[in-house]
């Protein structure tokens, strides 16, 4: 089917019978699971999920299409919920049976970071009839504002647009993180949706909007800056405050992700600048300056190779008995080092 935009899921209400398989991809992790909690929402409170991840159909291609044509023994409806790891190559083969199966009765709602526009999966779901893909772009500047003040209202919130732009520059632009805090404001005002609470200033700083947004931006920009000097001393500052590891990792994926996608315009003849200015980049503005320098030091062949290391470091940190903090830090490490190189 025709490429949908994320917006478009979001206002469904009801799940098309048509549509067997959902693909969610791309650099903004919580446009993804917003569309993606809506979707499995729309199965209703009763609905039995199933949560499979793409490892699992690497090893079992027919398991997908079997589940989607089993029905629930305790629940009228079911929905199973895919987490695709890397590229998606390792649960094609299982998106294909389930698309030329005869019956599919449960609607599949899959997510995946790293599966690219240019992915064989991506391209297997807009060739078919009954699946659709959304590639999910951070919003930019204003749309956040705008995401803000709808989703301040659905907790019955008023939220004006000053002090929605604040609560967005607290947090980065991070929308997931956003989200969060407005529902623990909707708490500190005892607001819901029939008791109107007016926000104020006063009230997002009494809560703080506490975060470690920017320290983990920091990390980022210091190690993919090339900034060796200011790594130590930035690790430890993260890891005083509690920042994790994994955190710091998953966000250096990421924006690698991102990096890859706008290296690819940047080999095309853009120039860096131009590239992270347009809307369609997805670049937070006060991250612009930074990701338009990493451009001239990290090209394709650095970036896949760096997506790869961090892969590898992730499941470390994920895995016991390993030394995952030590490669954490080495990784971190070889990362400024590498880029204080190419400058």
């Amino acid at each position: 089917m025709k490429p949908l935009k994320p917006a478009d899921l979001e206002r469904q209400t009801r799940l098309d019978p048509a549509v067997r398989f959902v693909l969610l991809t791309g650099p903004d992790e919580a446009t993804m699971g917003a569309v993606a909690a809506h979707l499995v929402g729309l199965a209703g409170a009763e609905a039995e999920r199933l949560d499979l991840a793409s490892p699992q159909l690497s090893q079992d291609a027919a398991l997908l299409a079997a589940e989607a044509a089993s029905m629930s023994l305790f629940s009228p409806a079911r929905v199973i919920r895919l987490e695709i790891a890397g590229s998606g190559d390792d649960c094609l083969s299982a998106v294909e049976a389930l698309l030329a199966a005869d019956t599919a009765i449960n609607p599949v709602i899959a997510t995946g970071a790293s599966v690219s526009a240019r992915s064989k999966l991506v391209k297997l779901v807009e060739g078919a009839a009954g699946a659709v893909a959304a590639i999910c772009y951070q919003p930019d500047r204003r749309a956040l504002v705008g995401i803000a003040m709808d989703a301040a209202q659905d907790q019955g919130l008023r939220l004006s647009n000053a002090d929605a732009q604040l609560l967005v520059d607290l947090v980065s632009g991070d929308q997931a993180l956003m989200r969060r805090e407005i529902e623990k404001i909707a708490l500190y005002l005892d607001a819901a949706p029939d008791r109107q609470r007016q926000v104020t200033a006063a009230d997002i700083a009494a809560l703080g909007a506490a975060t470690h947004e920017e320290d983990v931006s920091a990390c980022i920009n210091v190690a993919l800056g090339g900034k060796v000097r200011d790594l130590p001393d930035m690790l430890a500052k993260a890891a005083a405050i509690g920042v994790a590891e994994i955190r710091i990792i998953r966000a250096l994926g990421i924006r690698a992700m991102q990096l890859a996608r706008l290296r690819a315009e940047v080999d095309a003849g853009a120039h860096p600048a131009t590239v992270v200015s347009a809307r369609s980049s997805g670049v937070f503005w006060k991250e612009r300056d930074a990701v338009t320098a990493q451009l001239h030091i990290w090209d394709s062949l650095r970036v896949a190779r760096l997506m790869t290391r961090l892969l590898d470091c992730e499941r470390a940190l994920k895995s016991s008995g390993t030394a995952g903090a030590v490669l954490f830090r080495k990784l971190m490490t070889d990362i400024a080092h590498q880029a204080a190189r190419a400058r």
